[in-house]
C-alpha cells in the first residue's frame, strides 16, 4: 500500500464523518394519543416525544417551542423557493431522561399569529426548541 493511497483513503472517510460541532435538530418524533373511551367530555391525552432531554437542559416543566418548516413554491419561477419556520404551539414538558423527554400541548399559538396551516396541531417532524 503507498502513502498516498492510504492519505487518500483517510481524506474520503474523513468527509463521511459528522462535524463534531454539527447541531442535530431537535424534532417531535413520536405522538401518542391515549385510547378514547367514549365518555362525554373526557379528551383523550396526547404525548409528544422529542429527541431533547436533560443533557440539553430540558427538564420536566420546561416550555419547549414548536416550529412548522414549510417549503414555499415560486409560482413565477414554478419552483421551490425555500423553507419558511415559524412557530406553531408551545409544550410543557412532564417527564424527561436523558436525550429524550415527553411533552404535553401547552398553547397552540392563535390562527391570526401563524400562517394557514394543514394540520393546526403538532405533528411528527415539527422542530423543536427549549425556551428556558
Amino acid at each position: 500500500m503507498s502513502k498516498l493511497w492510504l492519505a487518500s483513503m483517510i481524506a474520503a472517510f474523513v468527509l463521511f464523518l459528522p462535524l463534531a460541532d454539527a447541531e442535530e435538530e431537535s424534532i417531535v418524533y413520536s405522538v401518542y394519543r391515549a385510547v378514547d373511551l367514549g365518555n362525554p367530555g373526557e379528551i383523550p391525552q396526547k404525548d409528544f416525544f422529542v429527541n431533547l432531554g436533560s443533557r440539553q437542559g430540558v427538564r420536566a416543566g420546561s416550555t419547549l417551542q414548536v416550529i412548522r418548516r414549510m417549503a414555499t413554491y415560486d409560482a413565477t419561477s414554478q419552483k421551490l423557493y425555500k423553507d419558511v419556520q415559524f412557530p406553531i404551539a408551545k409544550l410543557k414538558v412532564i417527564h424527561s431522561e436523558p436525550n429524550a423527554s415527553i411533552a404535553r400541548l401547552d398553547q397552540i399559538l392563535p390562527a391570526e399569529k401563524i400562517p394557514a396551516i394543514s394540520p393546526r396541531a403538532v405533528m411528527v417532524g415539527d422542530l423543536v426548541r427549549a425556551t428556558e
